[in-house]
């Protein structure tokens, strides 16, 4: 449960060029309140992890986009 979030941080930190300081404001924002809503909530971690991979998969296309093909 704690590769998404280190993952996400280092995104974070990488992406910090191509986000800029509004890009990662957001991104942590977003994160940040889908982690009081999910212990708000009462839900299981494991719905937290998946959404903050999702996030993670988000960060990579913004981050790495050139560098990877779709087909």
């Amino acid at each position: 449960m704690l590769i998404p979030f280190l993952v996400f941080w280092v995104l974070i930190f990488l992406g910090y060029e191509d986000l800029g300081m509004k890009g990662v404001g957001i991104a942590v924002l977003v994160w940040s309140v889908l982690l009081v809503a999910c212990v708000g909530s009462g839900l299981s971690p494991y719905y937290f992890v998946a959404i903050q991979s999702a996030i993670d998969i988000v960060l990579v296309l913004i981050v790495f986009g050139g560098d990877i093909t779709l087909r």
